[in-house]
């Protein structure tokens, strides 16, 4: 993971346990803990206790578990004694005497210690609910420092390493006070700038494969390729895919009008759902910079003309405060259990049944004002931690482009959250708009310098032009096909070789080539397309069922083998799998479903720049 992925991921947990942190402690003294002001910051131990700074109350603090290592909590001792004090109830005035006296007593450093057990505790259960590795933080022993005394290059108070700096302003009841730190080591969490693995994701590391074939990584060449330069538009002329998205968008707003009502009736009380919004988003995005905190996921069946699945999210809390409400827990329950975050038998079956008028919602709206008849049934719920969610697998929910539909909901006088309806692009037939997201996407990320590998330049023709470059989604482009047409290798020498384990799309791209009389041959995966070189071979097209790490590993044993165009056909493109194809060897993309025309296009492409 790189290093501002793992900094977002964990900024999130830190800034979440603050909150926690404030009101744990907080209820162990019977008095009000406010912590704002986060920040977070890589820093050496050198520059931390560089900083001026008092007296410091220092409590070792233990990593153990799948995370492992030394870190602290560092404290004012003028705070310290005010925290302890407050705990073991100190008279006010005999309170304000010892903090400016900074008499630390043996009574206060235990009372203290009492509460450093408890900010740990906070931390181990944000970070167990949250984050993928299980670990704990264990605090040991605990002293008094002066910053400017400690020496750097000693394990004492702590190892001499990078850290990562957690900062926040506390504030007792009316009183201000100071900062609580903690400092965590840096590398176990991939945030150490200094560590030569921090910035590599596991799944884009170099393969055996390709180190043994002599394969080049290109991600470091200047120039790097016009990824998704150009997104084209349907073949079919015929399909608006604007007038599309203002179809499906007014049945979503419809849904959103009759949700409020319908719900509020089976609640007894006033629903609205307000600040309805909708746009294409990544799985990625969805769970890193929309679902907030922990999510309660309905999932949904599509059936009818179009069959899928759709998926409507909701905060924990509000899942239950709604289900509380439907079974008309008394306030003071009510109130507890959303605190508690405590979703049992009773909540599920009570949220359940509002989900089941949601889907209803949608069906009934669906079903009266959309050209496909399609129903959306609810089957099961499930919780979701966002910040645990791996984006590359299938659970929850697939790695793929959604229309979103979002909004808020307030019930009675009560403010909630955000009500998500995520359905993949592809069945309300958006997909374009997916693929020009991605298209936006990785010229960001080439404009940043994050999407490189082989320019035009380095093709065969040595134009500077070209790179990588999308299509629409040219579903309607194909979709007058009766059938997949009949095709197999042609006789002669062959011009293109068709690597592919996708049956029906390498016939599809077979049968144009046929119609245009030029000589191809099809392998598959596992045959060596250095039996056909040097030949008449002028591109190669490795054509996916699935975009994967097998296919991508595929992709890189033909760019080692060969210097030739390299065309990856394929569906579901999204930008981290266009970057890892350009990382692989992959010239150019082919979006499929795809059409005649966006088929020519990409042979007319190669046969171009042979000839120039």
């Amino acid at each position: 993971m790189s290093i501002s992925k793992a900094k977002k991921k964990i900024d999130t947990i830190l800034e979440l346990t603050q909150e926690r942190v404030g009101s744990e402690v907080g209820a162990l003294m019977g008095a009000t803990l406010t912590m704002s002001d986060f920040s977070t910051r890589l820093i050496s131990k050198e520059d931390f206790f560089g900083e001026p700074s008092g007296k410091l109350i220092f409590s070792e603090i233990q990593l153990s578990g799948e995370i492992e290592g030394d870190g602290c909590i560092l404290i004012s001792i003028k705070d310290a004694i005010r925290l302890g004090g407050t705990l073991i109830m100190l008279p006010e005035n005999e309170l304000e005497g010892v903090i400016a006296a900074e008499e630390y007593s043996e009574e206060l450093e235990d009372s203290y210690g009492e509460i450093a057990n408890i900010i740990a505790g906070a931390y181990t259960k944000t970070f167990e609910e949250m984050y993928p590795k299980t670990f704990r933080f264990i605090r040991k022993t605990q002293e008094i420092i002066t910053p400017v005394k400690v020496d750097v290059e000693s394990d004492k108070p702590i190892p001499n390493q990078n850290y990562y700096q957690v900062t926040a302003a506390m504030k007792l009841n009316d009183v201000e006070m100071g900062n609580l730190i903690l400092l965590i080591p840096a590398a176990p969490f991939g945030l150490d700038d200094a560590a030569p693995d921090a910035t590599q994701e596991n799944n884009d590391s170099v393969s055996a494969s390709e180190q043994e074939s002599g394969g080049e990584d290109t991600t470091e060449q200047s120039g790097g390729a016009t990824a998704q330069e150009e997104a084209q538009t349907s073949s079919a002329e015929s399909f608006d895919v604007e007038k599309q998205k203002k179809r499906v968008d007014a049945c979503l707003k419809e849904c959103n009008d009759r949700m409020g009502k319908e719900v509020g009736a089976l609640l007894g009380t006033e629903v609205t759902i307000s600040d309805h919004a909708t746009r294409i988003v990544k799985k990625e995005d969805f769970f890193f910079d929309e679902a907030s905190g922990k999510q309660v996921l309905a999932h949904m069946d599509v059936v009818g003309d179009l069959e899928g699945q759709s998926y409507l999210y909701i905060g924990l809390k509000d899942a239950i405060y709604i289900g509380g409400t439907l079974i008309m827990l008394p306030p003071s329950e009510l109130e507890k259990i959303v605190a508690d975050e405590e979703f049992n038998e009773d909540s599920e079956d009570a949220y359940g049944e509002i989900a089941n008028i949601i889907s209803g919602v949608y069906t009934k709206v669906f079903e009266e004002q959309y050209p496909d008849k399609i129903r959306f049934i609810k089957t099961n719920l499930e919780q979701i931690v966002p910040m645990k969610v791996d984006i590359e697998s299938d659970e929850p929910m697939p790695d793929t482009i959604y229309y979103m539909a979002t909004s808020k909901i307030s019930i009675g006088k009560q403010s909630m959250g955000n009500l998500q309806f995520l359905v993949p692009a592809s069945i309300f037939k958006l997909e374009q708009l997916g693929q020009e997201t991605v298209a936006d996407d990785a010229a960001e990320e080439q404009s940043k310098g994050g999407v490189t590998g082989k320019t035009a330049a380095e093709n065969s023709d040595g134009s500077g032009s070209g790179g990588i470059t999308g299509t629409s989604d040219g579903a309607s482009g194909g979709s007058d096909r009766a059938g997949v047409r009949e095709s197999g290798d042609t006789a002669g020498n062959p011009e293109f070789l068709l690597v592919s384990n996708d049956g029906e799309a390498c016939s599809w791209i077979g049968s144009v080539l046929n119609d245009r009389t030029i000589a191809y041959k099809v392998l598959d995966y596992k045959a060596s397309v250095s039996d056909y070189l040097p030949g008449e071979v002028k591109a190669i097209f490795l054509i996916m069922t699935d975009v994967d790490e097998k296919a991508l590993g595929v992709a890189i044993k033909i760019s080692a083998a060969s210097s030739l165009p390299l065309i990856a056909v394929g569906p579901g493109w999204t930008r981290t799998k266009v970057i890892k194809a350009v990382k692989y060897g992959v010239d150019d993309i082919l979006l499929t479903p795809a059409s005649d025309e966006d088929i020519i296009e990409k042979i007319d492409s190669v046969q171009a720049k042979m000839a120039a």
